[in-house]
């Protein structure tokens, strides 16, 4: 079956319904689904209702009076994959085309990224990952064979049918225990901070679980099962910044001055566009009043016809337990990790070696999860910036419930000292300890979020799961589903059509419910919802509906 491609298209002599949406969270997953339901048709209100002063979430950057940033959550953006060109166009929507700064793919900082072993013979050292071809064929510490005896050994492993398995033992069958044991393990914690033996390969690497369960071989199913990848959205490669990241071939980008600069734009976005939004308005439940949702907090209650929640699974938890005791226990089974970071600041070039930074696998005795080499990504004058992630999955083994910053800046100060022969003492340094930042994705967390979206349409809730919670932590992940739950919000008013193309002939396969038009053929769940009611009666993209909710999420 030919990939379909989706398109909409207000339908012409279709009156708007009154109506109004809030959005439960102001970080990017929640001003980017606020942008998105004022660029597809706007309802008469949109609310982002954020508990906290500020916007943005972990997004968040420090510029000091001479303009020197510190980045303490997400710094750069991967390029690659619908959701990596998804953001660019976002970017390029928002006027920061001028102000974005990409990577490319031979930077040092995109070639060069190590694992960091404190067991060797000599001490601790730094070992390059292999990024190129030859590489492969060598053999370099910490590995004792070359990576390709990995590669042989996936074809010659056997497949082992199972729903779901951690990501380490999927990487241990598959390619041996030191790839799982240092590469997968390491790569883990600098991603979800969190431990490889509990991780979803399932949620983590689904079409590497998927290709072993109809192939056999992960690398043999990757070549053979080509035509199922994901494929590019034509539309988004047409976009200046789309084509300008891969003329240049970026690896990832930023915002000139910090990332927060990206959550800037988004906030004055929504606002030109008459969003409200309110701050440090913490929503303490959800109720429900007929067919409407009714948000109560301290302030004054909001009733409103449709509910966007970015808030992380935790909170939400909380907020959905008078209407949903089931639904609220699904969403407290997310566990969530903290994270120590330190940023640092050295007068002069200090880094021997540049590159993107280094990770330590959970193997070794150390505290900290990874460090990155931030100026020499983004150069920032005659000056050296790092930051030093540490504890995540093991913040409290390693340091305790309420750790001070003093005692996590001696840990940062003595790994820099130690691992990268810095012994001078930083110029400027700053601390935070960022509470439950990233969701872990565990083995059986794709069938946790499957059962929470599945009882919100049974429930015929007006409500969508949006978020670092569900589908992915990345800030494209959460920008794109962010996207997809705005789009459908539209859809279920009626003021679109949904059309599928096949594009192999170019003709629409076209059916009608309830004034939105949507293609059939291409349909694996014939299950949606009634634009007026919310009843599933129809059919939807299995993408945007396993994104926001719909009943076609099955694991």
């Amino acid at each position: 079956m030919a990939q379909p491609h989706w398109a909409a298209a207000q339908l012409a002599g279709v009156e708007k319904m009154t109506r109004s949406v809030a959005v439960l969270g102001g970080g990017v997953g929640g001003l980017a689904a606020a942008h998105y339901l004022c660029r597809l048709g706007q309802p008469s209100r949109v609310v982002v209702v954020e508990a906290s002063h500020r916007l943005g979430g972990w997004v968040s950057s420090t510029t000091y009076p001479d303009q020197v940033v510190f980045e303490h959550g997400p710094r750069t953006l991967r390029v690659t994959g619908n959701a990596g060109m998804n953001t660019l166009a976002l970017a390029e929507d928002l006027g920061l085309a001028d102000q974005v700064r990409g990577i490319s793919s031979s930077h040092p900082s995109a070639r060069n990224r190590m694992l960091m072993t404190l067991m060797m013979q000599v001490g601790g050292k730094l070992h390059k990952l292999p990024n190129s071809l030859k590489a492969l064929f060598t053999k370099k510490p910490p590995f004792s064979k070359p990576l390709v005896a990995s590669a042989v050994r996936d074809l010659m492993a056997s497949k082992v049918i199972n729903e779901d398995e951690s990501l380490f033992s999927f990487v241990n069958r598959r390619f041996g225990p030191e790839v799982a044991k240092y590469a997968i393990d390491a790569m883990s914690r600098g991603i979800f901070a969190g431990n490889a033996r509990e991780l979803s390969v399932k949620s983590f690497a689904r079409r590497l679980h998927d290709v072993e369960q109809k192939h056999g071989s992960v690398l043999l199913g990757l070549l053979k099962d080509r035509k199922n990848a994901a494929k590019t959205d034509s539309n988004l490669e047409t976009r200046e910044l789309v084509k300008r990241a891969k003329r240049e071939k970026w690896s990832v980008w930023s915002v000139a001055g910090g990332l927060e600069n990206f959550v800037k734009a988004l906030e004055k976005n929504i606002l030109e566009n008459n969003v409200d939004i309110w701050k440090n308005v913490p929503v303490k439940r959800i109720v429900r009043n007929g067919e409407k949702l009714v948000l109560q907090t301290d302030k004054k209650d909001l009733e409103v016809d449709q509910v966007i929640s970015c808030l992380p699974s935790n909170i939400m938890s909380s907020v959905i337990q008078p209407l949903s005791p089931k639904l609220s226990t699904l969403l407290s089974s997310i566990p969530y990790v903290t994270v120590g970071i330190v940023n640092l600041e050295y007068p002069g070039h200090l880094i021997e070696e540049p590159g993107f930074g280094y990770l330590v696998p959970s193997s070794e005795p150390n505290r900290v999860l990874g460090v990155i080499y931030d100026t020499c990504t983004f150069p920032q004058g005659d000056r050296t910036i790092l930051t030093v992630m540490m504890g995540g999955y093991w913040f409290k083994e390693y340091f305790g419930n309420n750790p001070s910053h003093e005692s996590l800046l001696d840990v940062a100060v003595s790994e820099v000292q130690q691992s990268l022969k810095i012994k001078i003492k930083p110029k400027r340094h700053h601390v935070e300890i960022l509470r439950d930042c990233i969701s872990q994705y565990v083995v059986g967390h794709s069938e946790v979020v499957c059962s929470a979206r599945k009882l919100i349409t049974d429930l015929k809730l007006p409500l969508a799961l949006v978020g670092s919670s569900y589908d992915g932590v990345g800030v494209n992940d959460v920008i794109m589903s962010a996207k997809n739950a705005a789009f459908m919000e539209n859809i279920f008013r009626g003021n679109y059509m949904f059309i599928c193309y096949n594009l192999a002939s170019l003709n629409p396969d076209i059916v009608r419910v309830r004034g939105v038009l949507l293609g059939e053929e291409f349909c694996v769940c014939r299950l949606s919802f009634d634009v007026m009611t919310n009843r599933r009666i129809g059919c939807c993209s299995p993408a945007i509906m396993t994104s926001i909710g719909g009943p076609n999420c099955s694991p």
